[in-house]
């Protein structure tokens, strides 16, 4: 009992005591194999209050629970699931030297906890709500929505491919998105984290789920939802305009292959021209005559004029730079690009100002159609290319191509969104990363433990150098690792290169034993091997209700591998239903996949697999 109590921390039958405990005590006390134990219930409770005062064990009581309460009560505020919960309170009766109460006790009064501390919320944030707002959020989970108006499926719908009609409406759907206004206000007492547990929740409900769910809920549920697809969508544009941007470039520089190649022609019939001036330069001795020779051969083949226009023709496509013909492939997506923009708010996330000015005054001149604008700016940011074909020169004045210059200012808009050096105001994946960060004055206390636990010197000075040991001492192993060459080796710009493994030969032999093998392997059935593998690995046991809330199936591994196979073979809910012949109906398998399986909890079940398989010897073969 009392080792059992403490790895388990709570008190267990006698008959419960793992088998290796009851052994070793027999060894000890040199019982005979076959004597079991056997206490009275009042002896019991004498060992257990001896095993408390031995350990310094308090038992679970109301002092307890209100230990538990108070901490869970704090958790729950930036928690959702139970689960998580629970493990709470059992670390903080552990901290505090508490006998554990029993599960169903524990589940119990997360339950209390949690609903009494969502409700406080869901009340805070109604009460901010106007009664236009909690029309809209009604009229989600209306039957009779009008055109134009915004809807559950818009909330729950992906982005499409960067096209120019998928723009347009990615677009159409963050102006309704926004018509409701920015959730952020009424959010700012809940963490990220709830906020995506709860928009998770709405997201996996269907329309009537949500309409059985008590208004204050409801609507808390879906600003949640509505705040998360306000937030992808901005990552979404995003994505959009970055990739469009890389598409127009791709596009130009390909444009400029096919007029090189183009062009191949005209650049043998110059170099014939030059090849022929050439040979006159050797036959003819006397300057008068050789001028005569050269200029009869100009105007034979179309001018000095004409071949002048050809020479520039071709000097503009042989080089690298492809910038000059960006305005082609821009120009269709001009309108759609700039509004993009402007529906988003984007900010420098460092000290340098000058590219979000010239972003502020391309969109100011959006609507000018005059060729050149004053130049006022400050493009020290510009490359040598750029700035050739954006500055005009004009006696002692410069003006900017407008034309040239909205190109220039969103590659390179895009350029540091990418980098980091811009940020969306909004956004999850391009937004401001120092507003994640700690602020400097919680992290100072901790600096001495943090350099302790690494085993460097907290002193800045000594923690360069400590650094820079390792970074050597782990330099010298990769050395090593790369001297033989065989599959990895650096290159001479310093970059690690991986080399192809060179395929094996297929020993003799081979294909006859697969085909002996095929012949004498039994068929098997998928859902068999699939019931098969959840015998050996439970790997269904990583599936269960997102939100924590919903209650359990009441056979679980049963539903899921109905549901895998149904969705996996690309059948759907309502195939699968008919083929079952009444096991299941569609709706149980779509609840299923929506409320108990996502992908990140598919990805563990499958790494399950793999590695069971990679302990096999077969694949060592």
């Amino acid at each position: 009992m009392l080792k059992s109590f403490q790895r388990l921390g709570y008190f267990i039958s006698p008959e419960e005591v793992p088998p290796p405990f009851t052994i070793y005590i027999r060894k000890c006390l040199k019982f005979k194999d076959y004597l079991k134990p056997g206490i009275s219930l009042r002896s019991q409770r004498y060992y257990q209050q001896a095993i408390r005062t031995y350990l310094g064990v308090k038992s679970y009581g109301k002092q307890g629970q209100k230990i538990a309460a108070i901490a869970v009560s704090k958790a729950a505020l930036v928690m959702e699931y139970s689960a998580d919960l629970i493990n709470v309170a059992i670390e903080e009766l552990v901290k505090e030297r508490y006998e554990l109460p029993a599960f169903s006790t524990l589940e119990r009064l997360i339950g209390h906890v949690k609903f009494m501390v969502n409700q406080r919320l869901y009340l805070s944030i109604n009460g901010q709500l106007s009664t236009r707002e909690k029309e809209m959020l009604e009229q989600l989970i209306s039957s009779d929505t009008a055109e134009g108006n915004l809807t559950l499926n818009l909330l729950k719908s992906p982005p499409k491919k960067a096209n120019l009609a998928q723009i347009k409406a990615l677009q159409i759907k963050f102006t309704q998105l926004m018509n409701f206004g920015e959730t952020k206000r009424l959010l700012r007492e809940i963490t990220p984290t709830k906020i995506k547990a709860w928009s998770a929740i709405a997201k996996a409900s269907d329309l009537k789920e949500l309409r059985d769910t008590k208004e204050q809920k409801r609507q808390v549920l879906l600003i949640c939802l509505l705040y998360q697809a306000q937030v992808k969508t901005r990552d979404a544009l995003v994505e959009m305009f970055l990739k469009r941007i890389k598409t127009i470039h791709n596009q130009a520089k390909q444009r400029l292959i096919e007029l090189r190649e183009k062009h191949l022609a005209q650049t043998e019939y110059l170099l014939t021209i030059l090849t022929q001036v050439l040979q006159v330069s050797t036959e003819v001795k006397d300057r008068t005559n050789f001028g005569q020779e050269v200029q009869s051969l100009f105007n034979n083949n179309g001018g000095a004029d004409y071949l002048l226009q050809q020479c520039a023709e071709i000097t503009a496509y042989n080089s690298k730079n492809y910038l000059p013909l960006l305005w082609h492939f821009y120009s269709r997506y001009r309108k759609a690009l700039f509004d993009l923009i402007n529906s988003l708010e984007i900010v420098s996330t460092n000290s340098d100002q000058s590219l979000i000015e010239a972003l502020n005054y391309v969109l100011k001149h959006e609507h000018k159609r005059k060729k050149y604008l004053a130049n006022t700016l400050d493009l020290t940011f510009l490359s040598e290319p750029w700035r050739k074909l954006v500055v005009k020169t004009e006696g002692e004045t410069s003006v900017l191509i407008r034309q040239q210059l909205e190109i220039c200012i969103f590659s390179y808009l895009a350029t540091e969104l990418k980098t980091g050096d811009a940020c969306v105001v909004g956004s999850e994946h391009y937004a401001d990363f120092r507003e994640q960060l700690l602020p400097w004055s919680e992290c100072e206390s901790m600096v001495a433990q943090y350099c302790q636990d690494l085993g460097f010197s907290h002193t800045p000075e000594h923690f360069i150098a400590d650094l820079k040991t390792k970074l050597i001492e782990v330099a010298l192993k990769v050395d090593q690792i790369s001297q033989k060459g065989d599959q990895i080796m650096i290159g001479k710009d310093g970059i690690p290169v991986l080399k192809r493994i060179t395929a094996q030969a297929i020993p003799d032999g081979a294909e006859a034993l697969w085909i002996a093998i095929s012949e004498r392997m039994p068929e098997r059935n998928l859902l068999d091997i699939l019931t098969n593998i959840e015998h050996w690995l439970n790997w269904t046991r990583h599936f269960g209700p997102i939100s924590g809330n919903d209650p359990k199936l009441s056979e679980p591994s049963e539903r899921y591998l109905l549901t895998i196979f149904a969705y996996g073979c690309n059948l759907g809910p309502n195939q699968m239903a008919r083929h079952a012949k009444g096991l299941v109906s569609s709706h149980a398998l779509s609840y299923t996949n929506r409320r108990h399986i996502t992908s990140g909890k598919l990805e563990v079940a499958i790494r399950d697999l793999i590695n069971a398989y990679n302990r096999l010897n077969l694949p060592k073969c």
